[in-house]
């Protein structure tokens, strides 16, 4: 999303820190095989146990295939049956998450911040000298690549905290296991404005409509028949270093053992803007832990209604989720009479001097918050003060910040809670369930 809020990543470090749709091969249909089984353990199994399997071959293929192993090879190329492939992405103090791609001939590695705030897909070319400063580590040489090409075009981009000039570039790109050809992305010659960053570019999986058009890296996924369903899953932790309770980025829909279905289920939301993934919020609120003070402000049209003390209007009832924000960013108008509420409480928060666009309160003692909740298309989500907090001996950070744009945004501390499955395929959808937290 050109709206970017990446400069709340200085308060952590402040803290110490398809089933596959066969790719079109005309090679084999197997109802047999179970998602996510490898084709060669089924066909292996299935030809001991002497059961007899229908293919849908067509005659070249049949005289091809003249005994098991040449069968089983030939199958092998599929690796996996109703395909559905993820990233492990690393967690950089709560305020950014990275996965690894591949780029060109040599198969170049690049650590990308994956954003559903924004379409485009970009790397910083060799001859990026700001870029090096942001903090970028690595770079991209397109005329070292046999299938690398120009556009001979050029865009500048705007971030919240950061500005960039860059040209257009078709490059394939290796995303797990999956190859895109031609991919459209972005070269950067120039990047301002922007600290702390700890990757090597950014993966846009937003619409089309932000990228001129361009097929995003999700479109072109689709397009090359390389998974069945437009649709990912993010699913992010506060793990930072644990590979069985790592982040990931799920490819082709999403793995119901990450949500936590003993105590909730899916709820999906329908997108209601064309350029981003926004769906509509009811009400945000402070609510005391016994549920006997609440205060909230609300949509003037909820879906889903409660009863308060003290409640107000909602300016906005849009909601952004976005995986490239570390926060979660409410519109000022309805930040500061959010903010205002915690009187109530008795908790005073201001502007911290230290840290701008952060809210320090005077409240060092984690159980005296509220929690924080928040009602989208009908279904309430809750946010415990341990998790919008971050807290010293003497004071505590609010993990909420304002925003100047007549929007709300959902980010990184909102999917930590709940997982979040987008489905960009029409209707387009966002569904949550509480995320499985060890």
């Amino acid at each position: 999303m050109q709206i970017k809020v990446l400069l709340f990543a200085i308060i952590f470090s402040y803290v110490l820190s398809r089933r596959i749709k066969q790719k079109k091969s005309n090679l084999i249909h197997i109802s047999l095989i179970q998602k996510g089984q490898r084709v060669q353990e089924t066909i292996k199994s299935t030809l001991d146990s002497d059961i007899k399997i229908s293919f849908e071959l067509s005659r070249e293929v049949k005289e091809q295939i003249n005994n098991q192993n040449l069968l089983i090879d030939h199958l092998d190329r599929l690796q996996y049956a109703y395909q559905i492939v993820y990233i492990p992405l690393r967690n950089q103090y709560n305020a950014q998450y990275f996965g690894k791609i591949q780029l060109g001939q040599q198969e170049q590695t690049f650590e990308l911040l994956f954003d559903t705030g924004s379409s485009y897909t970009w790397v910083a070319s060799n001859d990026c000298n700001t870029c090096q400063k942001a903090g970028v580590k690595h770079f991209f040489n397109c005329e070292t690549s046999q299938s690398c090409s120009y556009l001979n075009k050029k865009i500048k981009l705007q971030y919240g905290t950061g500005k960039a000039v860059a040209q257009f570039m078709v490059e394939n790109l290796k995303i797990a296991s999956l190859l895109i050809q031609n991919q459209t992305m972005l070269l950067l010659d120039e990047l301002t404005e922007l600290k702390k960053f700890e990757g090597d570019g950014l993966a846009g999986l937003g619409f089309d409509t932000l990228s001129d058009g361009y097929p995003t890296i999700i479109d072109n996924l689709f397009i090359q028949d390389l998974i069945d369903k437009k649709e990912f899953s993010i699913y992010l932790t506060e793990h930072q270093n644990s590979e069985d309770k790592q982040s990931k980025l799920i490819i082709g829909g999403k793995q119901d053992n990450l949500g936590d279905y003993n105590n909730d289920q899916w709820h999906y939301c329908d997108v209601i803007n064309k350029n981003y993934w926004a769906i509509l919020g009811d009400y945000v609120s402070f609510v005391s832990r016994d549920g006997k003070i609440r205060r909230s402000l609300k949509s003037i049209k909820p879906v889903h209604y409660v009863q308060d003390d003290k409640s107000d209007i909602l300016f906005t009832s849009l909601f952004v989720i976005d995986s490239g924000t570390s926060l979660i960013v409410l519109y000022k108008k309805d930040h500061e009479r959010l903010i205002q509420y915690l009187k109530d409480f008795g908790i005073e928060c201001f502007d911290s001097e230290q840290y701008q666009g952060i809210n320090e309160c005077d409240q060092s003692n984690i159980d005296d918050y509220p929690n924080f909740e928040i009602s989208l298309c009908g279904k309430q989500f809750i946010i415990p003060p341990e998790k919008y907090l971050l807290c010293s001996f003497f004071q505590c950070y609010l993990m909420i910040a304002p925003f100047d744009q007549r929007v709300s945004i959902l980010g990184d501390l909102f999917i930590r809670e709940y997982y979040t499955h987008f489905i960009q395929e029409t209707p387009r959808k966002i569904g949550f369930i509480k995320a499985i937290q060890d």
